[in-house]
């Protein structure tokens, strides 16, 4: 099993890196922060599972720019470097460079996720708030889970590509799209729908559908679903938290499996 001494050796250079110290620290001050200023910035009752819809916002936004920059270089670096052929003689296959890649960095994402979010908790609890254990750790889940996603996503480009611009170009074109772009699209569709009288209000479910395949989307209706008390998810059945689990699913697995069945096929010169 040579992907383990791969990813020990991963994560060793990762969290040794400052600009990863400073992507994680970032993120895990947000969440703490959030946690802070939660009980005392509106009514009650405030417990952990209501407390994973307010920091949801900001795991959407930070989640993913994190996960795709920690990613880009996974592999390409060493394509360019010569160094990757060299990981290639020994024995090491090129699933084991990918796996291994994608464990050391998923691990770092997820120590701090998970660090950070026992911080937030203790913060939401302690001293008035309800610590609401099952509701609160199936979030810890879907957020480790989700930073997985994004870290997958970031490998995907980093073994697809060529170069290091090319693949940090297409982690930052993949980022921009479904965080910065994916909401304004969906509010012109929904404005011009209304505009023309083909829709009243919201958007039909099987387009709702559609633009809720965006991974922060897919996130946002397992809390709602799943650990929010506060939050309900409406619509047909395909649009419900269930079938959220299963694409979730598949936003783990599919960019970096596709992205791998190139890598697996290509020359590395």
């Amino acid at each position: 099993m040579s992907w383990d001494v791969i990813a020990r050796q991963d994560w060793a250079l990762t969290v040794g890196e400052r600009s990863t110290k400073g992507l994680l620290g970032l993120l895990g001050f947000v969440i703490v922060v959030t946690a802070y200023v939660y009980p005392v910035s509106g009514p009650g009752p405030h417990t952990t599972g209501r407390f994973a819809g307010a920091v949801h916002g900001s795991l959407t936004t930070l989640v993913p720019i994190v996960g795709v920059l920690l990613g880009y270089n996974a592999v390409v670096s060493e394509r360019e470097s010569g160094a990757l052929r060299l990981s290639l003689s020994l024995p090491h296959s090129r699933a084991d460079v990918v796996f291994g890649k994608f464990l050391g960095r998923v691990g770092v994402v997820t120590a701090t996720l998970v660090a950070s979010l026992a911080v937030a908790g203790f913060l939401v609890v302690y001293p008035f708030g309800e610590l609401e254990a099952f509701r609160y750790l199936a979030f810890v889940g879907f957020t480790v889970w989700f930073g997985g996603v994004w870290t997958g996503i970031g490998i995907a480009t980093s073994i697809a590509a060529a170069t290091k611009r090319r693949a940090l170009v297409l982690a930052l074109f993949v980022f921009f799209v479904f965080v910065m772009v994916w909401d304004t699209v969906d509010s012109g569709v929904t404005l011009a729908l209304n505009f023309v009288g083909l829709v009243d209000g919201a958007l039909p479910d099987p387009l709702q559908f559609y633009f809720g395949l965006e991974p922060g989307r897919v996130f946002g209706r397992l809390t709602d679903g799943f650990v929010d008390p506060s939050a309900t998810v409406d619509g047909a059945w395909y649009l419900s938290e269930w079938v959220a689990l299963v694409l979730f699913v598949l936003w783990l697995v599919g960019p970096l499996g596709l992205a791998y069945r190139r890598f697996a096929r290509g020359d590395l010169s």
